[in-house]
């Protein structure tokens, strides 16, 4: 699922440039699932300077980390009120973690077109840095 498409279906046409968020989602997508870094090793400060230095404009990578943040909070409110946690993320959570967690779930569902849950109990191998057995990919992306 293209990553813009998925932050307009959860918060609609929102008011504000989503573009350093979409490039988070994408680069951590990019960074657990095809260069197989495992979710303990992940930093959300690591893919914000990736995305600072992707921008079109200058921004610092602080100031990304926290646009990123108001961004992944939005979404998971709108999730929650909506009452869309098992469509987005697999099942209901109480603690649903922070920012760098909501984009590791948007980036999941981004990238395999399922939730973050139900792709940890299908292939938890792809969050400990392993890749995925090309059947079971294919398998995944279905």
């Amino acid at each position: 699922m293209e990553t813009i498409s998925l932050i307009y279906s959860i918060l609609g046409a929102p008011r504000g440039c989503v573009l350093p968020f979409a490039y988070a989602v994408d680069l951590t997508a990019d960074c657990l699932f095809k260069q197989h870094m495992s979710m303990e090793k992940f930093k959300l400060s690591d893919v914000c300077r990736q995305v600072a230095e992707r921008l079109p404009y200058q921004l610092d990578p602080r100031s990304v980390e926290s646009e990123v943040g108001r961004w992944a909070n939005r979404c998971l409110k709108k999730i929650v009120k909506e009452g869309w946690m098992e469509e987005y993320l697999g099942k209901q959570l109480s603690d649903l973690g922070g920012p760098r967690m909501i984009v590791i779930y948007l980036a999941t569902f981004a990238h395999f077109e399922k939730p973050f849950f139900e792709m940890i109990i299908q292939h938890p191998e792809v969050f400990l840095g392993k890749a995925m057995d090309i059947s079971m990919q294919q398998e995944a992306c279905e």
